[in-house]
């Protein structure tokens, strides 16, 4: 009778123990310190697009994220970085918006905070930082215009994410692609 109790306490436990990690992750925030945040479940990058894939001609660029349900932090911003290409993709930093959904007609506009690009070595990033975070369960696209598309080719653009929280570190969500055809 004894062996039967300790054999229903294992299993108990070991069920228990199984049970609470999981339902912590997902209902919490990772809090690592000094009031920084980081993803439970990381967002992910869903579709990358420009308006018009002919070199030369004005375009705007689409890069569309979903953040999971159990992400567990909301979206406060994303940075924009176009790797090393053959020409340099002038950004009209001012013109820079974001909308909820992924279609390319838009949906419902979301305010941003602040819009900010980098030209140090010729990095020409931008990052975008939403004025009212993106909740969990939402999908957000990031629209920057161009004076105009490069010569033609390949151009990859490093795309990350950062959480709610106050410094807290960015997740690389991995690079979008756009080809651009030559005239």
């Amino acid at each position: 009778m004894s062996f039967r109790k300790n054999n229903l306490f294992v299993a108990g436990s070991l069920a228990l123990g199984i049970l609470i990690p999981t339902a912590f992750l997902s209902a919490n925030a990772v809090d690592i310190g000094y009031g920084r945040t980081t993803f439970v479940r990381a967002p992910r990058l869903i579709r990358t697009a420009a308006s018009r894939g002919t070199a030369n001609s004005p375009s705007t660029y689409h890069f569309t994220i979903e953040v999971p349900e159990d992400a567990g932090e909301a979206l406060k911003a994303v940075t924009i970085s176009p790797k090393e290409n053959a020409d340099k993709i002038d950004f009209k930093v001012s013109k820079s918006k974001a909308f909820m959904g992924d279609s390319f007609a838009g949906g419902t506009n979301l305010p941003l905070a602040n819009i900010g690009g980098s030209q140090i070595n010729g990095s020409n990033e931008v990052t975008v930082v939403f004025d009212e975070p993106v909740q969990p369960g939402n999908t957000v696209t990031v629209s920057l215009k161009t004076s105009r598309n490069p010569r033609g080719g390949v151009y990859l653009f490093g795309v990350t994410a950062f959480p709610e929280g106050e410094n807290s570190p960015g997740l690389y969500l991995g690079s979008g692609r756009l080809h651009f055809l030559r005239n």
